[in-house]
């Protein structure tokens, strides 16, 4: 997982605020190695990227952190094919300067996220387009869950939380929006395959 350095960021402009994170909008100025030739790393500069700040996690506990490496393992390694990665791609981390806050680096998108893209083109959408995306957001879940890792956190405005499924759970914490949770996570069962459906 590639950690950059802040300065490494230009134009960072706040878009966005959730229930765990805040989102900018910024220009990475190297950009992300998109290219591997015989050792050599090629970069993209200015490349247009979404940093997001994660909540309260200026002393990130090594737990958290393997989190982060989950993701950035399944992003980044998971594609077999040209069109057979169906998980968000996810660059590396930084940190925020003044609040010593994780921010995790991510490509941007200029129709947003999925909510965001459906209210805004939905009728200027076909239904097979619609489809074709659903289908893709299932089976990057499915090959989330193949390697045993619950999302814990999934909906259309965020789909980037993940824990290995075998992993003990001590805490009670719930993550997500009401609305998007399985009734047996308020029972306070443990997270499932299953709950990530709901």
């Amino acid at each position: 997982m590639e950690f950059v350095p802040y300065g490494q960021f230009k134009n960072v402009v706040f878009i966005a605020e959730g229930g765990f994170s805040k989102i900018y909008k910024a220009t990475w100025i190297d950009g992300p190695v998109y290219n591997y030739i015989h050792k050599i790393s090629i970069r993209s500069q200015n490349y247009t990227v979404v940093l997001k700040k994660l909540n309260y996690s200026n002393n990130i506990t090594s737990k958290k952190l393997n989190e982060l490496k989950i993701f950035y393992e399944l992003s980044s390694k998971l594609k077999i094919g040209p069109n057979d990665n169906f998980i968000g791609k996810y660059f590396g981390i930084t940190q925020d300067p003044n609040s010593q806050d994780i921010m995790i680096i991510m490509p941007y998108y200029d129709l947003g996220d999925l909510t965001h893209y459906i209210t805004k083109d939905f009728y200027n959408t076909c239904w097979r387009t619609k489809l074709e995306k659903l289908s893709d957001i299932a089976r990057g879940l499915t090959q989330i869950h193949e390697l045993n890792i619950i999302h814990r956190d999934f909906h259309s405005g965020d789909l980037g939380i993940s824990k290995s499924a075998t992993e003990s759970v001590d805490d009670k914490e719930n993550y997500g929006i009401i609305p998007y949770m399985a009734p047996e996570i308020f029972r306070e069962q443990k997270y499932t395959k299953a709950s990530d459906i709901y």
